[in-house]
C-alpha cells in the first residue's frame, strides 16, 4: 500500500479521492488545494505517490509539477484533468508525470493508475530514495493499463511500443490516448512493432489511421518492425519503416 498526497482545488474531489483510496488501503499522509501548498507538503512528506489536478489557484498543476520534480526527479505523479485540458496533461507528461486519468474519474481508474505506476516505477523511486537528483526514467505509463500497448518519451520522441497481443480492438484505445499527444510541438512518434507478428492486416490499416492523424497534425511518424509484411505495408503507404 502507499502514502499518497491528494492536490486538487475542489474539496468534493479531495474527498472522493480519499474514501476510494482509503477504501483500497493506502494511506493519504496529506492534502493541498493549490500547486504552491502541493510543493511545500511534499518535501515535507514526501509520499509514494501524487495525484495532481491541472487547474489550481495560486499554482497550477504543470507548475507544480516542474517544480517537484526539479528537486525530487523520482517523484511519482499522477494528473487528473478534464478531457478538454490535454495540452496541459502533455505538458505534464513531458515534465515527468507519469500517469494521468480523464475527468470523471470511477475508483476503477484511479486505483488502476495508482497500481499500475506503483509496480512500474516504486522499485526506482526506492533505491532512489537516498539520492533525489538522480535522473529519473523517462517512461510513461500506459493509461489503459491492461492494453497490449506502451508509450515511452524518449528524449522528446514518443515511442508507441505494439505488442503480440494487440488487435483490432484496442485499436480505438490507443486511438484516444494518442489524440492527447496531437497537441505537443514538436511532435515526433515512433510505432515500435518489435518482434510482433500480426496476422489481422486490418490492424496494420487501422494503426496507419493513427499514424496519419499524427502526421496531419504537423507531427514526424515513423515505424520499426521485424516482420517484412508489416514493413512493406506500412512503407507503401509512405512512412518510414524498417
Amino acid at each position: 500500500m502507499a502514502r499518497i498526497m491528494i492536490v486538487d482545488d475542489s474539496a468534493i474531489a479531495r474527498r472522493n479521492l480519499r474514501t476510494i483510496l482509503t477504501k483500497a488501503g493506502h494511506t493519504i499522509v496529506s492534502e493541498s488545494e493549490n500547486g504552491l501548498q502541493a510543493c511545500r507538503e511534499y518535501e515535507l512528506h514526501q509520499p509514494d505517490i501524487v495525484t495532481m489536478d491541472i487547474t489550481m489557484p495560486v499554482m497550477d498543476g504543470v507548475t507544480a509539477v516542474k517544480r517537484i520534480l526539479a528537486d525530487f526527479p523520482n517523484a511519482l505523479i499522477i494528473m487528473i484533468s478534464a478531457i478538454d485540458q490535454k495540452n496541459m496533461v502533455m505538458a505534464a507528461v513531458e515534465s515527468g508525470a507519469r500517469h494521468y486519468i480523464i475527468k470523471p474519474f470511477s475508483p476503477e481508474k484511479v486505483l488502476a493508475a495508482v497500481d499500475t505506476v506503483l509496480k512500474k516505477f516504486g522499485q526506482n523511486q526506492q533505491k532512489a530514495a537516498a539520492s533525489p537528483k538522480a535522473s529519473a526514467p523517462a517512461a510513461i505509463s500506459n493509461p489503459t493499463n491492461k492494453e497490449p500497448f506502451d508509450i515511452e518519451n524518449r528524449n522528446g520522441t514518443f515511442i508507441i511500443y505494439i505488442n503480440q497481443n494487440f488487435t483490432n480492438s484496442h485499436v480505438p484505445s490507443l486511438g484516444q490516448t494518442i489524440q492527447a499527444f496531437l497537441y505537443v510541438k514538436p511532435l515526433r512518434m515512433v510505432f515500435d512493432f518489435g518482434s510482433t507478428q500480426i496476422h489481422e492486416f486490418t490492424v496494420i490499416s487501422n494503426l496507419l489511421d493513427i499514424m496519419n492523424r499524427v502526421r496531419q497534425a504537423g507531427g514526424l511518424v515513423m515505424a520499426r518492425a521485424e516482420d517484412a509484411k508489416i514493413v512493406k505495408i506500412i512503407s507503401e503507404k509512405g512512412i518510414d519503416c524498417n
